[in-house]
């Protein structure tokens, strides 16, 4: 569903979507559920606790699982419950 929209930009993969990029925005809607927004954070909001760089830049980077844990703190900070997967039968 966001991988439509989500193009990494780094030198050499223009309007190639980042693979880790839709997981990244799905775990993100929990905080934030207005997509223009969870678009603007993802592509220009620096997060402190991750050295300043963008969640973009990080999953560009091969850091996706930093993004993924910054995102779960904070859900978990915030009091929501965390996301059950599918377990195996």
């Amino acid at each position: 569903m966001f991988a439509s929209v989500v193009h990494i930009r780094p030198a050499g993969r223009i309007g190639v979507p980042h693979p880790w990029a839709a997981l990244i925005l799905h775990e993100a809607a929990r905080i934030e559920p207005d997509e223009a927004a969870r678009m603007a954070w993802y592509r220009g909001d620096p997060i402190a606790t991750l050295g300043q760089q963008t969640a973009e830049s990080l999953v560009a980077c091969g850091r996706h699982e930093d993004v993924l844990g910054f995102l779960r703190a904070a859900a978990r900070d915030l009091g929501l419950k965390p996301v059950r997967a599918f377990a195996a039968f």
